[in-house]
């Protein structure tokens, strides 16, 4: 199994006629839910693929991402197809592809821009602390207050990772929390999940686009319910892949000593689930972390110099996880 940035990494193929740039990839069988590669995953192997794409330009870093899973990807071999859209003052605009066997597996449009801080002549658009409307970090520990949990969700189990879960927000999922919702509320309802989370290899660090698969790493809604709900998948197997993903990169990874480089906070709520097939929503934010998991001081105000890396947006489904294996062991014919 190779480190993840490694089983992220592309290299340039060609260039046809109409000026669309290719790209080898080799999706990596250790980073796989079930036998079909980690959404967040491949998607993160067509952002890579784009940032080489942009390298050198006025536009370096991603900010928009817009992806629809059209068919299981799977392990093994595939190319990425880049192709420019637009290119202005401010934003480039690009088209994407991953492909394998000649069918296009998940397309992607994709907004480049410049995510370097603002000049201080410059003025300031922006709402941090000290700001009492600013958004906080959403977990209640520091990572070196918690231990890695002994026991893991099925889909990180093969991926070289290690997750401690935040028990405070686990709690608000409990059917008798105070969350829970009556004829007589005001909104309210659905799950709540988040977790330190981290790259357990020691060569690997985080990267930008590695964060569509912290984006992509959470408990989904059906996973959190209790058995009493109808809706609950606990105790069932079941697979719940996303079928279109937005990913808002807020800032770049973060350079200082102040912060990991292979830990991140993560932060999930979800509030519908329907039919078909138990379709349901996920939002998740990303986010910087102090230090590893169980490592590292407090220091005074460390809350303060946490920020949210990445935003996003899912739509996933409950199926048969009989499916999934099916799924990624079949042919260009597979789709879900």
């Amino acid at each position: 199994m190779a480190p993840f940035a490694q089983a992220l990494q592309v290299s340039f193929q060609s260039k046809s006629d109409d000026d669309t740039f290719h790209y080898r990839c080799e999706l990596d069988p250790g980073w796989v839910i079930g036998a079909v590669p980690q959404g967040g995953y491949s998607l993160g192997v067509i952002v890579e693929t784009c940032i080489q794409y942009q390298s050198g330009s006025s536009h370096p870093d991603p900010i928009h991402v817009s992806a629809h899973f059209l068919r299981a990807t799977h392990p093994g071999p595939g190319q990425v197809q880049v192709k420019l859209l637009k290119s202005g003052k401010t934003f480039t605009n690009i088209l994407a592809e991953l492909v394998q066997q000649g069918t296009t597996r998940v397309t992607a449009h994709l907004l480049f821009g410049d995510l370097s801080p603002s000049r201080p002549s410059q003025e300031q658009r922006i709402l941090l602390p000290p700001s009492p409307y600013a958004r906080r970090l959403p977990l209640y520990s520091h990572p070196s207050t918690v231990s890695r949990d002994a026991i893991v969700p099925p889909w990180a189990k093969k991926m070289h990772v290690r997750m401690a879960a935040d028990a405070v927000l686990l709690s608000h999922n409990d059917p008798n929390h105070a969350s829970r919702t009556t004829s007589e509320s005001v909104g309210g309802g659905g799950t709540l999940w988040g977790a330190w989370y981290e790259l357990s290899h020691t060569d690997d660090k985080l990267t930008t686009s590695s964060i569509p698969f912290f984006c992509d790493s959470f408990v989904n809604l059906p996973n959190l319910l209790p058995k009493s709900e109808p809706g609950s998948a606990r105790g069932k197997r079941s697979w719940c892949p996303t079928i279109a993903m937005t990913v808002e990169f807020k800032a770049r990874i973060p350079s200082s000593d102040d912060h990991s480089t292979r830990t991140v906070g993560l932060y999930s709520e979800a509030r519908f689930m329907n039919d078909p097939e138990g379709r349901h929503n996920a939002r998740v934010e990303v986010w910087t972390a102090p230090s590893q998991i169980g490592h590292g001081d407090i220091a005074e105000g460390w809350r303060d110099d946490q920020y949210c890396i990445a935003v996003a947006d899912q739509v996933a489904l409950v199926l048969p996880a009989e499916l999934n294996i099916r799924q990624g062991t079949k042919d260009s014919q597979a789709r879900l």
